[in-house]
């Protein structure tokens, strides 16, 4: 079932561990209600992220969730940046896509740059790892795929 709601939250640091990651899900933020159509997980992501709360150095597996965030730097200027954040709350501009029990943590500002996108999970030769699969605010992207130039201002 999808669904979509709204409730404040708590601030709180976020510890990160850089991790790459697909998922149904409902959508819930601290700030303005999100559309679900804002971000699409696949099921190889969710899958990925239920595999990736099992590991022993998850220490808050009830916790666990993906967050992506978009920063600067990289090639093209923009970069994605993948981590398992298992410390309970959340920030306050924090917005959670839930799928099947798997979370996508996103703050509002890297939402801006990844409205409409999908977060996938690649299996390759080189290397496995989360991905944003379709990012349609994105005007190019590097031949790696981990950095892009974004239409939004």
């Amino acid at each position: 079932m999808l669904r979509c709601t709204a409730s404040r939250l708590l601030s709180r640091n976020v510890s990160r561990t850089s991790v790459p990651w697909r998922s149904t899900f409902r959508a819930f933020t601290s700030g303005p209600a999100s559309s679900l159509s804002d971000l699409q997980i696949t099921d190889r992501c969710v899958e990925m992220i239920q595999k990736l709360k099992q590991k022993d150095w998850i220490k808050n597996k009830d916790h666990a969730k993906l967050r992506v965030i978009v920063e600067g730097g990289g090639c093209s200027g923009f970069q994605y940046n993948f981590s398992v954040d298992d410390e309970p709350g959340l920030a306050e501009d924090d917005v959670v896509f839930e799928k099947e029990g798997a979370q996508v943590v996103i703050d509002q500002e890297s939402l801006r740059h990844l409205k409409g996108s999908t977060i996938d999970y690649k299996d390759e030769l080189i290397r496995s790892s989360f991905v944003v699969a379709e990012n349609p605010n994105s005007e190019k992207n590097c031949g790696c795929g981990s950095s892009f130039a974004s239409k939004v201002s």
